[in-house]
């Protein structure tokens, strides 16, 4: 009843957990780089949302679709964490406003087939007008040339019709009347050529000039022609100019939309943001032959909580299913699926104690589940087994059975659970939440199960088996497998040494390969891959190319002064002269020289004119309204492992020779990630030396000799060398999960070698010398650990089966080092004591 009582409370507790898969997780808000990244997200927004549109260029680049796209990102841009959009229509047509000496991406009006159907975009008093602007723009010896050109090819009807307008009229003909004559007596043929003629020998200065004059009187992009719309995206030899290239990707075959948020958006937000842009999708009624892919964090983030829900019921499941087919393979006493039950019942306390206390689901918790249904379950296991033997035992008396039960199992299992919630509390070492939440998890999640499994199942023996009754009691330690256990005990008498030397060689050959491991940290890469946000996001990056990058925020008085311009304009060539692994550089500096064409930074009005000129939708992207910062944006291999990444971020900030009255930080989303790697695994090599000081000190404690701490902890240190080379076997990187393997080994392993101790010291105070004893341990509490240890391993096993690449790389990982645990335990602990402890030894309890 009590136990019922509490887990009543601690069900409600359930439903105040959160879900959160946000870099606070792995980098602590206090920090300078998560502080930077607010600040960076405060002036230049956070992640964006990339919707793809995707289709033959004969349907994507069409007055039609340019119309809906406009329509879509202009209701899409009234949700309120969406900030702004860049895609290549705003940019243009911002561009086509815009003062720039090259206000469109290489539009060479040379270009006649372009000339023509822009021509047909203007009113004849347009067309006049331009004319006009030109001919005023002339020199006095460019006019003549012309005007000798334009004589000499008049035909004889023409100058006849010419002369016989010019008699006809009572006042002395101007040059502007007849200019006039002439134009009006000219085929369109004979106006190309002269068209031509002028564009050929006007100078540069005079061509920008035209063409500003023709891109100015343009309408918006969408309202013209299909043809001219075309010849302007095309307008580089028939491909898509290189400024616009990402926008329009694979020369037309896709449109590119980039809606910028607010650095604030919550994954609820995410999911509120994902599901409007839906709707607006739906309402643009765009072609059926175009296809629309959302992609980008928020995408991914609008998804995960369903995904995470759905996988933990999955691994619920899946875990009940297999241990029930575990439990009845190999544990054959009655009732013995009722410490499945009652671990389930751990679950509740487990995780309503973290919505209690606000430990949130992220990618490690949510694996807390499996891993606690093993371990409860081993718990009932050991308890249970022992309970059956003792009530045999007393002739059926189930007060003494119990008495005796708890008197010899609940210390050695207590014991294994305390030192194992301690050794997961050492992942409070770690710098990143993420991990720290997973210890405390695993911590309370054992006890938890501990309390459960020992009240319950010693409660409902006492009241199932009140009344004396005679049973068929079956023991899990049966002949056969005492005979090959007793039969592998003879193999390691013969060979003790040899065989700790080959383990001891090899764990340290999995110690000295660590460094080689690297540590991923990219959400995005331990999410499911058929998570829609997933491959909609991998296939923007086949689309588009990389979308690595390393970002840094710049900070000064006024980013747009010239001294801090020209230092800007140096930090390109100096990063990309000496890191070959980056392959391009953004900045203010450099897009100010691209589209001002300007070589270097001289004239501070001419810089402010500049800027003053560039489109809103790019100029948001690099400077604050307040001047005060800018960023500069480095696209790296995406090759690159993170931990790579972390090196080279550190390396060009050494690399940069900045200016006193300049600050640069890393700062924004990318970067957050990659000081994740070095969070996740800080302190990583002293979780493990405080683990392992941890059950030495405790057992220490706890027997008073010290050889019985060093036989419990030894074969476990040894297994932690072969995590690394299972990971290298595996080709698996260290994530989040795998890095705690240290703790969740040290803590897990040693439940098996306390047990055969304990089992051993019995045997001891029975009067059995060291060899006997332990031969009697590990032919009696050998098998009982098999059991129970195999629990522990489906239990893991169910991860191995989950979408989740991190959680099941942990899984495959996991079962490996944890049958080793089993494995070692059964085969290091005799034969250290083969090695040091043959005499008969004398214990006390």
């Amino acid at each position: 009843m009590i136990i019922t009582l509490i887990t009543i409370f601690f069900t409600i507790g359930i439903a105040r957990l959160e879900i959160d898969m946000g870099y606070e997780m792995m980098v602590s808000p206090k920090s300078d780089v998560f502080k930077d990244t607010e600040v960076y997200e405060d002036n230049f927004g956070g992640d964006g949302v990339y919707l793809l549109l995707s289709g033959e260029p004969e349907e994507v680049i069409t007055q039609e679709m340019l119309q809906k796209v406009t329509a879509f990102t202009t209701e899409a841009k009234k949700i309120p964490e969406i900030t702004g959009s860049i895609d290549f229509i705003t940019l243009m047509n911002e561009m086509l406003d815009s003062d720039l000496p090259m206000s469109m991406p290489e539009p060479e009006l040379s270009n006649s087939d372009l000339t023509k159907v822009i021509q047909n975009e203007f009113s004849e008093d347009d067309l006049i007008a331009i004319q006009q602007e030109m001919q005023e723009s002339l020199t006095k010896d460019q006019a003549n040339k012309i005007g000798a050109y334009t004589q000499s090819l008049l035909t004889n009807e023409q100058q006849l019709e010419i002369s016989n307008s010019l008699a006809a009229s009572n006042e002395v003909p101007s040059e502007e009347m007849q200019g006039k004559l002439m134009q009006s007596v000219f085929t369109k043929e004979q106006q190309d050529k002269i068209q031509e003629y002028t564009q050929s020998i006007l100078t540069d200065d005079q061509m920008k000039d035209l063409q500003s004059s023709f891109m100015k009187k343009l309408p918006n992009l969408e309202e013209l022609s299909t043809e001219t719309i075309r010849e302007l995206v095309f307008s580089d030899n028939g491909n898509v100019p290189e400024m616009l290239e990402q926008l329009i990707p694979e020369n037309g075959n896709h449109l590119l939309i980039n809606l910028t948020t607010s650095g604030k958006v919550t994954p609820a937000g995410s999911k509120e943001i994902i599901d409007k842009l839906n709707e607006l999708i739906d309402e643009a009624k765009f072609s059926d032959s175009i296809s629309i892919k959302i992609a980008g964090n928020h995408a991914i983030n609008g998804q995960i909580d369903n995904v995470v829900m759905n996988t933990m019921g999955k691994m619920l499941i899946l875990s009940i299913i297999l241990m029930v087919i575990v439990l009845f393979l190999i544990f054959p006493v009655r009732r013995r699926l009722i410490s499945l039950a009652y671990v389930l019942v751990g679950m509740f306390w487990t995780f309503g104690i973290m919505g209690w206390v606000g430990i949130p689901v992220t990618i490690a918790t949510m694996a807390t589940l499996p891993i606690l249904i093993g371990l409860g379950t081993d718990f009932g296991v050991q308890f249970h087994n022992r309970y059956e033997e003792e009530y045999a035992k007393s002739n059926f008396n189930v007060t003494k059975a119990v008495v005796n039960s708890l008197k010899h199992i609940g210390p050695a299992v207590g014991i294994a659970v305390v030192l194992m919630a301690l050794v997961f509390l050492t992942m409070f070492l770690s710098k990143a939440a993420m991990m720290q939440q997973f210890g405390l998890a695993l911590a309370i999640g054992a006890i938890s199960c501990y309390v459960v499994e020992m009240a319950l199942l010693f409660a409902t023996f006492g009241l199932a088996d009140k009344k004396k009754k005679e049973v068929a009691i079956k023991q899990v330690n049966t002949s056969r497998v005492s005979r090959v256990l007793s039969g592998y005990l003879n193999f390691v008498k013969k060979f003790p040494v040899l065989i700790l030397l080959v383990v001891v060689a090899l764990s340290g050959y999995g110690f000295l390969s660590e460094s080689k491991i690297g540590t991923e940290t990219n959400i995005q890469r331990m999410l499911p891959k058929d998570m829609q946000g997933v491959k909609d996001s991998n296939y923007l990056q086949e689309v588009i190319g990389s979308t690595t990058h390393i970002t840094f925020l710049m900070e000064s008085e006024d980013v747009s002064k010239k001294e801090t311009l020209s230092w800007l304009s140096t930090v390109k060539t100096d990063l990309e002269n000496n890191f070959e692994k980056i392959e391009g550089i953004t900045t203010l500096a450099t897009t100010l020289q691209d589209m001002g064409q300007i070589e270097a930074f001289t004239d501070q009005q001419e810089i402010d004119q500049l800027i003053d000129s560039v489109p809103d939708s790019l100029m948001k992207n690099l400077m604050s309204e307040n001047r005060q910062y800018t960023t500069i944006q480095v696209q790296v291999d995406p090759d690159l492992s993170s931990s790579d990444q972390v090196v080279l971020l550190n390396d060009m900030m050494d690399e940069l020779d900045i200016p006193s009255e300049v600050k640069v930080s890393p700062a924004g989303v990318s970067v957050l990630s990659l000081y994740a790697v070095t969070n996740i695994g800080a302190n990583s090599t002293l979780m493990k030396v405080l683990g392992i000081g941890i059950l030495l000190v405790g057992l220490f404690l706890v027997y008073r000799r010290i050889k019985f701490a060093v036989f419990s902890v030894v074969p476990i240190v040894l297994v932690l060398g072969f995590t690394p080379l299972s990971l290298l076997v595996i080709h698996t990187d260290y994530n989040p999960l795998t890095i705690a393997l240290s703790s969740l080994v040290l803590g897990i392993g040693a439940e098996f070698t306390i047990l055969i101790i304990e089992r051993y010291k019995e045997e001891l105070v029975k009067g059995h010398d060291a060899v006997e004893a332990i031969k009697i341990a590990v032919a009696n509490v050998g098998q009982a650990i098999t059991a129970s240890g195999l629990t522990v391993i489906v239990g893991f096993s169910t991860l191995m089966f989950i979408d989740f690449p991190a959680i099941r790389e942990f899984g495959v990982t996991t079962v490996i080092d944890v049958t080793l645990c089993l494995i070692f335990a059964l085969t290091i602990v005799p034969a250290l004591i083969f090695i040091f402890n043959k005499k008969d030894v004398k214990v006390k309890r």
